[in-house]
């Protein structure tokens, strides 16, 4: 017979989001976390360039900026960026204009989020998938899981989180609605110079006629370089081909100088990177969270900030949940915030890609001015 878990809340997802609301409740209550992840939490993430009101978030979780290793938030990072013309300017974000800028160490601060989860008596599944769901007629939910060697089991849970990302494992599999807003899709890799050079902290922007490039410095004399695009002309123009993509990059005007003589780490990666809003209120005792809940475009910097926000105010509509005999109405202002974050993002996601007019009747920024 099949293992059985119980616990008071399962998180489907160990990234960012999912590891904040489990901090969050085992911090702030006495409940049960469960937390599963599809992956051995092995898996190269691009680094992330975050804001101070970060560590604000992360306070609230009991965690404080010198509890990550070294080098895990390198501040000072310039932002740069050539989008409306050719010339080189500073970029601050769309959301935090007047914050100090760090660059993420994603490995690093996953590690730490996840050993902490386990410190304060979180169980954690690794390379286990979720195949199976039910909601249960007290409106509690089983799940069968399977983990990829040690085979299925079940665990049982009277509230359930997912916090699986933009694929929304959870939600699709419920069915939820969701709104895509566009197709965007960051094709990439991660670069290194063949001589060993000091590199200047910085992130860098460069709008093309098919969509903006990205490129930053990362630990370990290492740069990423993503274009952004849509998944139509990725396929049409046939990026996913090392040499379409490296010409692209190369016809750069400041990208290409900045990346010359140095190798490719490993093969072109495609990531999601679309704008999109689930709808997770039609279910009792479930809540979408992070990007499985609201996705943003990358131009709004809003990633591992919402993810962590996010989280938080769940966990704490989750939390008066359980505390107050199955009172909703935390967790319905939290969908109603999200829908009214959302909206806002839109608005200034509209008025950031508008200021670039070169290639305004390019189908890139025809579908986004």
């Amino acid at each position: 017979m099949a293992d059985i878990f119980n616990t008071d809340v399962l998180i489907v997802g160990g990234g960012p989001s999912g590891t904040s609301a489990a901090l969050s409740i085992l911090q702030h209550s006495s409940l049960s976390v469960i937390l599963t992840d599809n992956t051995a939490f092995d898996v190269s993430r691009v680094g992330e360039h975050v804001d101070a009101s970060l560590f604000k978030l992360l306070s609230y979780l009991e965690i404080e900026k010198d509890d990550f290793e070294a080098d895990s938030f390198i501040e000072g990072y310039n932002s740069l960026a050539a989008w409306g013309n050719e010339v080189i300017t500073s970029r601050s974000s769309i959301h935090n204009p007047e914050s100090k800028s760090f660059q993420l160490d994603r490995e690093k601060f996953d590690l730490l989020m996840l050993s902490e989860v386990t410190n304060r008596g979180g169980k954690i599944f690794p390379r286990t998938k979720c195949i199976q769901i039910e909601q249960l007629e007290n409106d509690s939910w089983e799940l069968q899981m399977k983990h990829q060697t040690k085979g299925n089991f079940t665990i049982r849970t009277k509230f359930l989180i997912d916090a699986s990302g933009r694929q929304g494992h959870l939600c699709r599999m419920l069915n939820l609605k969701v709104i895509k807003y566009d197709q965007l899709v960051g094709i990439g890799a991660f670069l290194r110079f063949r001589e060993p050079k000091i590199l200047p902290q910085e992130i860098f922007l460069e709008t093309v006629k098919h969509g903006w490039w990205y490129s930053a410095t990362l630990p370990g004399d290492r740069l990423v370089v993503t274009l952004f695009t849509d998944a139509d002309i990725i396929k049409t123009q046939q990026l996913q081909k090392p040499e379409n993509w490296n010409k692209l990059l190369l016809e750069t005007k400041h990208i290409g100088k900045r990346i010359q003589n140095t190798i490719a780490d490993e093969q072109l990666w495609v990531r999601n990177a679309f704008s999109q809003l689930t709808d997770s209120s039609v279910k009792n005792n479930f809540l979408a969270i992070g990007d499985a809940a609201a996705a943003f475009d990358p131009i709004s910097s809003m990633g591992i900030g919402f993810a962590v926000s996010s989280a938080c105010n769940a966990a704490r509509a989750i939390e008066h949940f359980f505390s107050s005999d199955g009172d909703d109405s935390y967790i319905r202002t939290y969908q109603e915030d999200l829908k009214t974050i959302f909206g806002n993002y839109l608005n200034l996601r509209k008025q950031y890609y508008y200021m670039e007019q070169r290639w305004a009747k390019e189908l890139f920024w025809e579908r986004r001015i």
